[in-house]
Order: structure tokens, then sequence, then C-alpha cells
């Protein structure tokens, strides 16, 4: 079996995080959280972003919501 990708890993947490009622349980609620629109939230978490600033943003991301990248 393949490993999951930072998208796929990032969804898993946002179930685990609604299922729980933590917080984020959207990628809206990381748009918020971080000022950004939600649309360049998801291409950075689709990995259509790419450079050291987006490898930041994921970080990030995965660390708001819980998650070790």
């Amino acid at each position: 079996m393949s490993e999951l990708s930072y998208k796929e890993k990032l969804k898993v947490q946002l179930m685990r995080n609604r299922e729980l009622g933590l917080e984020p349980s959207s990628q809206k609620a990381i748009a918020e959280k971080f000022g950004l629109s939600r649309v360049y939230v998801g291409t950075v978490i689709e990995n259509h972003q790419h450079g050291p600033k987006a490898d930041e943003w994921r970080k990030k991301f995965a660390a708001y919501a819980g998650m070790e990248v």
C-alpha cells in the first residue's frame, strides 16, 4: 500500500477534527485563520503551488490541523 499524500492526510485530519468538534474542520477554517482565500488554500493543499512559500504554508496548515508532516 502506498503512503498517503499531504492532501489525503490533511483531509483525514479535518474529518477527525470535525467528528471531535475541533477546529479546523475545513479548508475554509484554515483560510480564515491565516487570512487567505479558500482558492489559494486549496491550490496549496492540492500541491499546485510550489516553492518555499507554499511549503511553509503546508507546514503551517498541518500544525494548525494538529498533524505531523
